[in-house]
C-alpha cells in the first residue's frame, strides 16, 4: 500500500493498493478518483526527493504531495 499524504490541504491522507510498480501519474489518479478531489499543479517527496510524474512508485512509498507555488 502507498500512503499519500497531501499536505498544506484538507485531504489529508490517501492509501492505494498497488499489485506493481506504477509511476506517480498513475498513482494520482487513483487518489483523485477514490477522493474525488481535483489536483492543480504539485509537488510529490518521497525520501526528501522531488518525483516526477514518470517516476515508479512501489509498495511502502510514502509520498508527500503538497501545492505548487509560484510568485516573485
Amino acid at each position: 500500500m502507498v500512503s499519500v499524504n497531501f499536505k498544506l490541504s484538507d485531504i489529508g491522507r490517501i492509501e492505494v493498493c498497488l499489485e506493481k510498480y506504477e509511476t506517480l501519474a498513475t498513482v494520482l489518479e487513483q487518489c483523485t478518483a477514490q477522493s474525488g478531489i481535483e489536483l492543480g499543479g504539485i509537488i510529490a517527496i518521497r525520501g526528501g526527493k522531488v518525483l516526477k510524474k514518470s517516476d515508479l512508485v512501489k509498495d511502502q512509498d510514502e509520498i508527500d504531495v503538497f501545492p505548487a507555488i509560484s510568485g516573485g
